[in-house]
């Protein structure tokens, strides 16, 4: 694993965490998005100066008037989206990269309790689940390099054992081919005298 391939996913548990923290904080979000939605609206009705001072009094007052409405919804929103990004982000490394989960039963715990503490109001406008999915792809991502570590030191092992057993080889096929030149270059004394 690296973290080319670990990307996307991190990337969707971020957005997630962004949309569950602007409901989380949906008290102050939602009177500034009616507030500029105000100033859009009547800009082309009032002119720039007037919409402005309608936009900010329209975000103000439904601040006020509505706020704990807003705080309400915002939390419930926050709950709802946290909750479908944790199942989205785990059904995405389920099937890109399940061995996150059965090479260590550590990374279930921790996705559980990240669940858990990012699904408790206003605690959850912390970014639980990209912590969460960073720290589990950290720690993967380590494993992972470590164990090629140790099998590319395995394999320059095994090669420089092969080599050290192909020289030894080639050393005893040229000493017997030089023991046997030796012999072919004596002529027996038998034929020496023969001749």
């Amino acid at each position: 694993m690296t973290w080319t391939r670990a990307m996307p996913v991190m990337t969707t548990a971020l957005v997630f965490d962004a949309v569950r923290f602007l409901f989380e904080q949906f008290w102050f979000f939602g009177p500034v998005l009616i507030g500029v939605g105000t100033t859009a609206a009547t800009s082309g009705l009032f002119g720039t100066w007037i919409s402005s001072i309608l936009g900010t009094a329209g975000g103000g007052v439904s601040g006020f008037v509505i706020g704990p409405a807003l705080e309400v919804l915002g939390i419930i929103l926050a709950v709802a989206v946290g909750f479908f990004g944790w199942l989205t982000v785990g059904l995405m490394i389920m099937l890109t990269n399940a061995r996150i989960f059965k090479e260590s039963s550590g990374n279930m715990l921790w996705f559980m309790f990240g669940l858990l503490i990012s699904e408790t109001p206003f605690i959850g406008s912390l970014p639980g689940l990209t912590g969460t999915t960073f720290k589990m792809y950290h720690s993967q991502i380590k494993r992972d390099r470590e164990a090629l570590a140790r099998y590319e030191s395995e394999q320059a092992e095994s090669g420089r054992q092969e080599q050290a057993q192909i020289a030894a080889q080639i050393t005893q096929i040229k000493a017997a081919e030089a023991a046997n030149d030796e012999s072919m270059d004596e002529i027996p004394d038998d034929v020496r005298k023969a001749a």
